[in-house]
């Protein structure tokens, strides 16, 4: 079977930034031709030297100046290279300022930047980051402000600091500048730093950067083994809106456990949904941070929950018991109440019975007990090793996640009278797992394999979609 995969994230994107950008491609939405803006006018004009200047060094114009003089060409295109990060600045500001996170639903300026010029993360939280710190600010009343750290904007401004220079330099200032510093003393570090990037490169910058740190915190040491043993602590408790909240202070040793755990499941998990003209379209995972550390932490107390190896709590093996009403669960309405009183909506537990080591105790109207949940909900070892052989890891599309990283999901779910068998399961990994139903999309078999409908807009026609794993293997079959 031929599955189509041309969603329209392309042009739909195309279509988000004319609006934002009063029509980036001099085109409205179908009306014709429209009147272009100076930005774009001064853009093209740009274009248009670059084009010349190109032309005269790829004829050999640069045999008219001699060693040093081709040195100082070096120079000046670098200070030009330097300064176009002012455009970043102001472009930053400006989609901040206009919500454009929003309209094209991302996270951030950072996530946007990603998305739209196709950089990595860490590049586009760099751009961000200077953009921040180095680009000029209005206040509430409009009225223009000096950028938070004017003696570093004053050095890319002349071209003479780049942006990787620049970035060492707020790195380390962000350590010192925070509550309990003095700000004259903060402001005095950055204007030594800001003489430093004209003559120093990157990794000689970090060096002097640091040691400006430790004057302005030279008690930054480490305490005490016995102080750190002596502060450690954890505590949880449920908010009044259900949100598990708390704050915890690990030792050293701990956090290095916690984040070698959680590190390579948090990394963003970007989803390839298609392509367009032979180029692979990626959906960017929209999960900030934070949220990724979250969903590791999550991931990880499952797989313990269903590996057995917790001790007993209470005679029965460490689990989640969710009691819930029969007709609360079936309308996905309603919440359940766990064994220590927090409450989960009714699709919350649907989610947990079928991801997790989870057993619904079912109820009437009454409290009295219908049916309690069957771990025959979970797949054989023989059924999981038969979904490996057919899926080889995550089926949803674009996904590369290994067999070893997967959860079984139910096609159609278990608390819906879904079956345990092939015919009705799949892999999936964590990450799209707990995602694919929020963003619209949804999963069915054709032809005995697992195949995914996008929402509409991603791609109008919600043409199906098969993991392109799954149709080689079916392919080769």
């Amino acid at each position: 079977m031929s599955i189509p995969a041309r969603p329209t994230l392309i042009r739909l994107f195309v279509r988000f930034l004319s609006v934002a950008f009063r029509s980036v491609l001099h085109m409205d939405d179908g009306a014709g031709l429209v009147e272009a803006t100076p930005v774009e006018l001064a853009l093209d004009d740009c274009e248009t030297a670059f084009a010349h200047l190109l032309k005269l060094v790829g004829d050999g114009g640069l045999v008219d100046h001699d060693d040093l003089g081709l040195v100082a060409v070096l120079q000046r295109v670098e200070r030009l290279r330097n300064r176009h990060a002012l455009l970043d600045h102001a472009l930053v500001a400006e989609g901040e300022a206009r919500r454009l996170p929003e309209t094209l639903t991302q996270r951030s300026m950072a996530g946007v930047l990603t998305w739209a010029l196709h950089l990595s993360r860490g590049e586009a939280a760099r751009r961000v980051r200077a953009a921040e710190q180095l680009g000029s600010r209005r206040s509430m009343t409009g009225e223009v402000l000096a950028p938070l750290r004017p003696a570093l904007a004053a050095a890319q401004e002349s071209g003479e600091a780049s942006p990787e220079q620049v970035d060492v330099c707020l790195r380390a200032l962000a350590t010192v500048d925070h509550r309990g510093f003095d700000p004259v003393e903060v402001s005095a570090a950055e204007e030594l730093m800001a003489g430093f990037v004209v003559a120093f490169a990157p990794k000689p910058l970090a060096d002097l950067t640091r040691q400006v740190v430790e004057r302005v915190d030279p008690d930054g040491t480490l305490p005490a083994d016995e102080v750190d043993a002596e502060r450690r602590h954890l505590t949880l408790r449920t908010a009044r809106d259900g949100m598990c909240v708390g704050e915890f202070r690990l030792t050293p040793t701990l956090g290095a456990k916690l984040k070698a755990v959680l590190s390579p499941l948090a990394a963003p998990r970007n989803s390839v949904v298609g392509e367009v003209e032979g180029r692979s379209v990626t959906e960017v995972d929209p999960r900030h941070h934070g949220q990724r550390i979250h969903d590791a932490l999550e991931e990880v107390c499952d797989r313990l929950l269903r590996s057995g190896t917790l001790p007993d709590s209470g005679g029965t093996p460490a689990t989640v018991i969710v009691t819930i009403s029969a007709e609360d669960l079936r309308r996905r309405r309603g919440a359940g109440t766990t064994s220590d009183g927090t409450r989960l909506g009714a699709a919350a537990v649907a989610e947990l019975v079928d991801s997790a080591v989870c057993f619904p105790t079912v109820v009437d109207a009454r409290g009295v007990v219908l049916s309690m949940g069957r771990s025959s909900r979970l797949a054989t070892p023989g059924q999981t090793m038969a979904l490996v052989a057919r899926d080889g890891g995550c089926s949803f599309p674009g996904c590369e996640h290994p067999p070893e990283w997967c959860e079984r999901h139910h096609v159609v779910a278990w608390v819906d009278k879904g079956r345990t068998d092939l015919d009705n399961l799949t892999l999936l990994c964590r990450y799209h797992h707990r995602q694919f139903l929020a963003r619209g999309w949804t999963c069915r078999m054709i032809d005995r394999l697992p195949t995914w409908t996008p929402p509409r807009w991603v791609d109008p026609q919600q043409r199906p979609l098969r993991n392109t794993r799954i149709t080689t293997r079916h392919l080769v079959c």
